[in-house]
């Protein structure tokens, strides 16, 4: 059974086809548009899964959406009848959206007349983390912005199939909140919440804590949220209004005004409510099931510091490399468990490389190396101090560069961190980095219970020389790398190890300031020629500028 999966409209846009026992390939829409978390429809993913797999659009058999749009009305309508007149062009722009944006005829444009199946939201989120996961029974908690109607949902996965056991409606969100305050310290929401997860330890939570707690209803059974201070149903515009400026008792931030401690402050408070709140859900999850085991999924899953605290209640957490709405795409299209890589976006032959390169011979110099020579050259250049650039097979699906469209650099040089947030990367200095390690050596640098595969759990360090990779309050995001997972990077992490006896590399996304995580050979050259980036590595070819 050939399936297409599909999300849109929202953020993250993606799309994914699989044979029934593979994903075949899998890709967002933003990496061939260039706009970061571009929400349209994946026409551009979708033309290349075909070019890329069964190459015809008459052999898909169904397509998989990722939400159901008559549960997703049933939302949206009965909230604007509550405010009928404050709703109104809202409600217009809506209808014309709903049908501007028909999944029947967008496929239909495409060439696809066939069966589409929708499923539920949170359902999709489900999906993916259970089913890729190696457990065959576990509590599954899936916590994001708003679904359908859903905000929560915690079911139990048994064998391949999965029974949902409990559920929060919007607007008790508790995504929503953290995407307000992240709005409301001047980061643009389902883009900066990870900046606010990266300010948080600079901040003193008790500031705000306490006024952030007030919002909650204590009283009702479940999460209750009291929409006094939030504009969700009734503005795209804003998310707060002013009760919530008089409860914080601070000033909205512009994008461009200055961090100052009290912002810092907030973020903590919020970083720190949302893992209590995250943690009761947690224990739900633990008291609903039984299982010693739990999948994570949704948007939420994305912060690592609070996924880390599971661990207060299960013995092994699962959390796939895509949570948020892109991965629903591939989830959708799941309904037993699949071993599926994070790598399923495009790749480039050497032909193809060198037929690029020679278009800048007047700019670069390179050389195509046997790889064991290439691994070695690249370590030492890394050892010296030396920023690379590395672009390997296929591209990673999701936010994080997993080893193959990496900017790569020693964590054990201090000045590496500003180096690459002021002057490569051009962003806030409070911006931390992740470090990659082999798996069998993780243990000895990063208190971790488990293999980290995803760059999703954020974990104490144990050394004290690994400034450029440590954040502030002495925490890593780490990746652990294995040799089935990623043999070419394993390789270089080892002979880095080799080298320095620390086979710990800085892993960031290959990608400069406002740009989408680089997809082509051309545009791998066109951001390594504009940068201060060092060298180069596309495949074996070692690549510098004149």
């Amino acid at each position: 059974m050939i399936k297409l999966g599909i999300s849109a409209f929202y953020h993250d846009s993606a799309a994914c086809i699989t044979d029934g026992n593979t994903v075949l390939a899998a890709a967002e829409e933003e990496r061939f548009t260039g706009i970061k978390h571009d929400s349209s429809f994946p026409v551009n993913a979708i033309k290349w899964l075909l070019s890329s797999t069964v190459r015809d659009i008459s052999q898909i058999q169904e397509v998989h959406w990722y939400e159901n749009p008559d549960t997703k009305d049933d939302r949206v309508n009965n909230i604007f009848n509550k405010r009928p007149i404050k709703t109104f062009f809202l409600r217009q722009r809506y209808n014309k959206d709903r049908k501007n944006n028909s999944p029947e005829a967008l496929l239909k444009n495409l060439g696809y007349t066939g069966k589409i199946i929708y499923h539920d939201h949170h359902y999709s989120h489900a999906a993916f983390s259970y089913y890729t996961s190696p457990y065959r029974d576990a509590a599954i908690l899936t916590v994001d912005g708003v679904g359908e109607w859903e905000t929560i949902t915690i079911s139990l996965g048994t064998g391949d199939k999965i029974k949902k056991l409990y559920s929060v409606n919007f607007p008790h969100s508790l995504g929503m909140l953290y995407s307000t305050i992240t709005s409301y310290l001047g980061f643009r929401p389902n883009e900066g919440e990870y900046k606010v997860m990266g300010l948080a330890p600079y901040g003193d939570h008790r500031k705000y804590i306490t006024k952030l707690q007030s919002i909650f209803d204590s009283n009702k059974p479940n999460l209750y949220l009291k929409q006094k201070y939030f504009t969700w149903e009734y503005s795209q515009k804003i998310m707060f209004n002013k009760k919530l400026c008089r409860l914080l008792e601070l000033p909205p931030r512009l994008p461009e005004d200055t961090l100052t401690q009290d912002h810092k402050d907030l973020a903590a408070s919020l970083q720190k409510l949302y893992e209590q709140e995250f943690l009761k859900l947690v224990k739900k999850a633990k008291d609903l099931t039984g299982s010693e085991n739990i999948c994570l999924g949704g948007g939420c899953a994305y912060n690592g510091v609070a996924n880390t605290l599971a661990y207060d209640y299960f013995k092994s957490i699962h959390i796939p490399f895509a949570p948020s709405d892109a991965g629903s795409a591939i989830g959708v299209c799941l309904d037993k468990h699949i071993n599926v890589s994070p790598y399923l976006g495009p790749d480039f032959q050497d032909h193809q490389i060198r037929r690029t390169l020679k278009n800048y011979q007047s700019e670069l110099i390179y050389f195509n190396l046997e790889q064991n020579k290439l691994l070695k050259s690249t370590a030492e250049l890394l050892c010296s101090g030396k920023i690379i650039a590395w672009f390997q097979g296929k591209m990673e699906f999701g936010a994080r560069a997993l080893g193959n469209r990496s900017i790569l650099a020693t964590p054990i040089k201090a000045q590496m961190r500003e180096k690459l947030n002021y002057v490569i990367k051009k962003r806030e200095g409070f911006r931390p980095f992740a470090p990659s390690v082999i798996e069998e050596k993780a243990s000895i640098f990063f208190d971790i219970k488990e293999p980290i595969p995803h760059m999703n759990q954020v974990v104490k360090a144990k050394v004290n020389f690994l400034p450029a990779a440590t954040h502030i309050d002495s925490t890593c995001r780490v990746q652990t790398v294995s040799k089935n997972q990623n043999n070419k990077y394993y390789k270089l992490l080892h002979e880095v190890g080799r080298i320095s006896k620390v086979p710990v590399l800085l892993n960031t996304s290959f990608n400069l300031k406002d740009e989408t995580i680089t997809l082509s050979p051309k545009q791998a050259i066109d951001r390594y020629l504009s940068s201060d980036i060092d060298y180069l590595v596309i495949n074996n070819f070692l690549i510098k500028k004149k």
